[in-house]
């Protein structure tokens, strides 16, 4: 099965929590790991699908245009990074608005969607048809399991067609302990390496999978913001130093592809409703 490679491209303070208005403080920090991010990627001849997060489009375009140039597939992060949970239909709708008139501006079409901190579950997963009325083809946002800010319990695991047309691309994922392992992220750098690639190689056995990253992983010297709840500062900061060398251990390991290679798939695939997603799309 394939094994897509995603970045959440965004700057080290964006998944923090921190009020917007802080922000304008803070070290802009994002050429560290996009840098580092596109050598990897360059040497290993990979090609991966950016969620591009618009604010920092803005701020930084010179190094969206790099990342058009290399070749990788260009989707949407929100404009300024919002748990969904705390933000109106209408204001989610001018944020993928945003996001997407700035890839219009490149001379991109866009395809995709990625939910920041994978924040939709079954109280807001009606902004899946603000997507599609949107113009999206997939999102790639909802976790099937619960983690301590989003996700949905027994959701599908498998690449699919919603009710509404649009496809979801879920957050892969396999079990550990009783609780649901994302691949990627946190869960990459806390795991040890030899037991990821074996969890990760038998979940390909049975589903194509994808990988998530943030530039911002590979920066281990960013500033530490006290105060995070115990939770965040582990997502965040365990184990930056051996993301590195974790990371070209995967590279080795495994072949990737951008999303749009198994895409045309699942445009195939005939979508059917389980009977918790039945009752999520009732219920919302």
């Amino acid at each position: 099965m394939q094994l897509c490679f995603t970045v959440d491209w965004e700057d080290w303070y964006h998944g923090l929590g921190m009020p917007v208005t802080e922000w304008k403080h803070l070290e802009r920090r994002i050429k560290i790991g996009h840098y580092k991010l596109l050598e990897f990627l360059a040497k290993h001849n990979v090609k991966a699908t950016y969620f591009l997060l618009g604010m920092t489009m803005e701020e930084f375009p010179e190094l969206v245009a790099e990342i058009k140039n290399e070749g990788h597939e260009l989707a949407c992060h929100t404009y300024s990074h919002p748990f969904l949970a705390h933000i109106t239909p209408e204001m989610f709708r001018a944020e993928i608005q945003q996001c997407k008139t700035l890839i219009n501006q490149l001379g991109e079409s866009y395809q995709g969607f990625r939910a920041p901190y994978f924040s939709i579950n079954q109280n807001n997963i009606r902004v899946l048809d603000i997507l599609k009325e949107e113009g999206f083809v997939y999102d790639s946002s909802i976790f099937p399991g619960n983690t301590f800010r989003a996700g949905i319990t027994g959701f599908n695991k498998e690449i699919h067609k919603l009710p509404s047309g649009l496809i979801e691309f879920p957050i892969s994922n396999f079990p550990v302990a009783g609780l649901q392992f994302g691949v990627g992220g946190a869960y990459f750098r806390t795991l040890p390496y030899y037991y990821f690639k074996q969890r990760l190689q038998r979940l390909l056995q049975h589903r194509p999978a994808l990988f998530y990253f943030h530039p911002w992983e590979f920066d281990a010297k960013q500033p530490y913001i006290k105060g995070l709840a115990h939770r965040a500062v582990h997502t965040h900061y365990h184990n930056l130093h051996k993301t590195e060398e974790k990371l070209e251990r995967l590279f080795n390991d495994f072949q990737f592809v951008p999303l749009s290679a198994i895409l045309y798939k699942a445009k195939e695939q005939h979508y059917t409703v389980t009977s918790t997603e039945k009752a999520t799309y009732n219920s919302a």
